[in-house]
């Protein structure tokens, strides 16, 4: 059986309509009457998904286990939601805590960092589909002045830059985790030597340094400051904090029930200790740093590997946006040239899009050590989870790893 490698046509910019190839879709055919060899056929499909399903499981605990055993890491988990081997599945090894004892699990809150960004812009596009944001119309029309002041301090024309540009990294920001003055910082406060909770304001102001990367619209460049923008229009739009996230994509109905923001909202009840996030050889503790520094929208929400699953797979199942067509708008791509010819994933409007064998996967990952995804040929979502981050690579690699590890299990007959 071949594995076709795309899902969805990557697209150059225009809102797309139509929900043909929608995972999920009903379908409007009569359901045949099964005969006794029907169901005889039928009972053989479930023992095979099930021995599948057992075998991906299996597959995962290995790897996630040699994360520890052989990688050093203090624990590592994966999530997977495998509708097509009825599979929903959480495993994990090793502890919480680099000198404790609690066992990891699926269950315990970590900084994501970067996986904020499809939060951010999804509930950006649920604005678009509220008729409150236009993705076309320049940024100027939604920040606040002082945003606009900044912006043009540092040399960069607001009526220019459109919020599409902000949400396909296209508008020549440079990025303000990038800036000499925010890496100069940097050890002191991952250390804990410096406590400092950032405003906006500072972090806009740090990111103005040297000037544009590149005009808007002419090349793709992943940028921080562009989703600390797209906070503020959220924050201007709603008359609310970015915590208005959890409205607008609807955290409750979805069951994200252990996925927050930090700092900008109060822990969640009844969910267990954040576990501990390490950098080894800088020393570094996730807990040293207490204000994190990313709070804005380019990072700044906690969540749970399961939770990162759930939602991943609620956004390309139909329930997060209103219109079908608004999740094509989120993977379409407009850019991919960067000014530094770097071998960047393609990214869309809120997740990166790359390739794994010949899959296509829609995911995004973050800094402190993280994957989350969805392969639309295998309606599969994963989350990859690691308390580790100077060993990053090694989680993408056990991503992609489950991935083909399922894609295998698909074909074989």
């Amino acid at each position: 059986m071949a594995i076709n490698k795309q899902w969805f046509p990557a697209s150059t910019g225009a809102e797309l309509s139509g929900a043909s190839g929608l995972i999920g879709a009903k379908s409007e055919q009569p359901t045949p009457v099964q005969s006794e060899f029907g169901a005889v056929e039928a009972c053989c499909a479930i023992d095979d998904r099930r021995e599948k399903a057992t075998m991906l499981q299996a597959k995962a605990q290995i790897l996630v286990s040699h994360l520890v055993r052989a990688d050093g890491a203090p624990g590592a988990t994966a999530y997977i939601i495998a509708p097509k081997l009825d599979l929903e599945i959480g495993v994990a090894a090793g502890v919480t805590e680099r000198s404790g004892s609690e066992p990891l699990t699926t269950a315990h809150p970590v900084r994501i960092s970067s996986v904020t960004k499809p939060f951010v812009a999804a509930a950006i596009l649920r604005l678009w589909e509220m008729d409150k944001i236009e993705l076309a119309r320049s940024i100027d029309s939604y920040l606040a002045v002082e945003h606009i002041s900044i912006l043009k301090n540092g040399g960069y024309d607001a009526k220019a830059i459109t919020v599409r540009h902000l949400l396909s990294h296209t508008a020549g920001l440079r990025d303000v985790f990038y800036t000499n003055a925010f890496t100069q910082m940097l050890p002191k406060l991952m250390s804990g030597q410096v406590r400092h909770r950032f405003t906006l304001e500072e972090q806009l102001k740090m990111a103005m340094e040297d000037g544009p990367r590149f005009p808007p619209g002419a090349a793709f460049e992943y940028s921080d400051t562009g989703y600390l923008l797209l906070g503020a229009i959220l924050e201007q739009v709603t008359g609310k904090s970015m915590a208005a996230t959890r409205e607008l994509v609807d955290f409750d109905r979805l069951g994200l029930a252990s996925t927050w923001w930090e700092v900008l909202e109060v822990e969640r009840e009844g969910v267990l200790t954040r576990a501990h996030q390490y950098e080894y050889a800088c020393g570094w503790d996730s807990y040293d740093e207490d204000p994190p520094h990313d709070l804005f929208g380019g990072g700044g929400m906690i969540s749970t590997p399961r939770d990162l699953a759930t939602f991943f797979h609620a956004l390309f199942h139909g329930q997060v946006f209103e219109r079908p067509e608004t999740i094509h708008v989120m993977i379409s791509v407009v850019k991919t040239m960067t000014p530094r010819n770097q071998n960047d994933d393609v990214y869309g409007h809120g997740p990166q899009i790359h390739s794994v064998g010949d899959l296509t996967v829609y995911a995004h990952g973050g800094w402190w050590g993280l994957d989350v995804g969805y392969v639309p040929e295998l309606d599969m979502t994963l989350s990859v989870v690691g308390l580790r981050r100077d060993i990053r690579p090694r989680y993408s690699e056990v991503f992609d790893e489950l991935i083909l590890e399922a894609a295998r299990l698909h074909i074989k007959r």
